[in-house]
């Protein structure tokens, strides 16, 4: 999430893509794009003139060349295109010089070559090896996310290792020092997670006619490459392949140069991804395989501390120490669980059946109850979709030699319910009484015949109140494996 302190800069970097969908191909456009090219030169001419000579002549050739494009009057965005390397070859060496102001007045020029979608694929990677050299130095952290998600949402074309390197670079950035830039990135990473995932979309929707589908994938779980994926669909692949390794505390196959990463963020992208685009790992049998290979074993590996924890457990009394259940990480796989059942259950039948077996287990009386409360939340979003409940009924309950997955859900919620009203007597009488004084003197007031004894007097029992008939709540054991009640 991103915080207060971080969403100018944030907005700011979001807000650069509006321009590019502006029109930048109508004459008046490409002529202010020409004469704003030679301004930038001629400006980084003259901020290199003493100092950087080398520069100075780079930019002084490059406004010759502009010259000469604009003089061909003829299809002048795509021979710019054709010439990127070069054009944008003064702005990297200004880049190169490290100073403050001449580097902010390259980026912004090149920005708007992006801006304009007249970079070619080698100029794409030049420019993405000179923002990891100033990545590297600390130098316009901001400025170096914006280039690269103008780059990256309005040009198509950066794959492969080079687009790897500028996912890289964001995620670098993300574990700085600096808080604001640290908020950016992450929101940056976000989006072009994002964008890689929507040009996989954008990929498979132009080539919807073609009968040929790639053969489904067999192999072992560890290859580093799909070769029947299209360009924008492998990058997907390998992206979220790196996504699981990262979250796993593996090496990443693809996103080489990574130094850091957190189980919470790499949880919250995984979430994101299955979510916003389930169709991508329905329609996909190599994205499927990912799901039942590397997500699922995955989810049930970090589910290990909740399940084995146990309140009140002494480490004396067990051989090795329990590992605690850790909040964030729990409440974000949770999510990624309840993402995983209701996009995925007709792929995922059996794991789906563990997944909501652990789901019964949180709701034990003896996990911590902050544990408890998160599993009732990710229950309730799958009561609300009634379509999943028949599903459940029909694939598990209703079949033999099957986990009665239904039943073990009502009896859990009930017994989580009922241990709500039950008062422990945990050897404190004045705890006891203060505790349930409350609620007898509620059913007291409301008429219901359990509430008083004779004399008067307060009972510790308690009962809930149906049309007007007192109902004692009997005791039942909530520890343990949910029974039936």
């Amino acid at each position: 999430m991103v915080t207060a302190g971080a969403v100018g800069t944030t907005d700011l970097i979001f807000g650069s893509n509006t321009s590019s969908k502006m029109s930048t191909s109508s004459p008046e456009a490409v002529k202010k794009l020409l004469e704003n090219m030679q301004t930038d030169l001629r400006s980084l001419s003259m901020e290199c003139k003493k100092k950087f000579p080398p520069v100075k002549e780079a930019a002084e050739s490059g406004i010759v060349k502009i010259k000469t494009i604009a003089a061909r009057n003829s299809d002048i965005l795509a021979t710019l295109k054709e010439n990127s390397s070069e054009v944008v070859q003064p702005f990297l060496m200004g880049c190169g010089t490290k100073e403050p102001k001449i580097t902010q007045l390259c980026l912004a020029a090149i920005q708007r070559l992006m801006s304009h979608e007249v970079v070619s694929e080698a100029a794409a990677g030049n420019i993405i090896n000179m923002l990891w050299q100033l990545m590297e130095n600390g130098l316009e952290e901001l400025k170096l996310l914006q280039t690269v998600l103008v780059l990256l949402t309005t040009n198509t074309v950066v794959h492969d290792q080079v687009l790897s390197k500028a996912i890289v670079l964001c995620f670098r950035l993300h574990f700085t020092k600096d808080n604001i830039t640290n908020n950016t990135a992450a929101a940056t990473v976000r989006q072009v997670v994002t964008v890689v995932f929507e040009r996989m979309v954008a990929e498979d929707e132009r080539f919807k006619d073609i009968v040929d589908q790639p053969p489904p994938v067999q192999g072992n779980t560890n290859r580093r490459s799909v070769s029947t994926l299209r360009p924008s669909a492998k990058d997907a692949y390998m992206l979220f392949q790196d996504l699981c390794q990262l979250v796993n505390a593996d090496a990443p196959y693809w996103l080489v140069g990574m130094t850091e990463m957190t189980r919470t963020f790499g949880l919250e992208l995984l979430e994101s991804v299955l979510n916003d685009f389930p169709g991508v790992f329905l329609q996909h049998q190599e994205f499927s395989f990912l799901l039942k290979e590397r997500v699922c074993p995955l989810v049930i590996k970090l589910f290990s501390p909740n399940i084995k924890f146990r309140q009140g457990n002494s480490s004396a009394a067990s051989p090795a120490p329990v590992e605690k259940p850790y909040f964030p990480i729990c409440m974000r796989l949770l999510r990624v669980v309840s993402v995983l059942i209701k996009h995925f259950y007709s792929l995922l039948v059996t794991e789906c059946e563990i997944f909501l077996s652990l789901l019964v287990k949180f709701l034990d009386g003896e996990k911590p109850q902050w544990l408890r409360a998160v599993a009732v939340e990710s229950v309730h979003r799958l009561c609300v979709q009634p379509h999943l409940l028949r599903s459940f009924c029909l694939s598990y309950d209703m079949k033999q030699h099957s986990t009665k997955v239904f039943r073990d859900i009502v009896n859990a919620l009930g017994s989580f319910i009922q241990s709500l009203f039950i008062v422990l007597n945990t050897g404190n009488p004045a705890a006891t009484n203060a505790s349930t004084g409350g609620s007898g003197a509620q059913g007291a007031a409301q008429g219901g015949p359990g509430a008083g004894g004779q004399g008067g007097s307060l009972t510790t029992q308690a009962a809930f109140e149906y049309r007007g008939t007192w109902i004692p709540l009997m005791t039942v054991s909530v520890q343990g494996s949910a029974k039936a009640t």
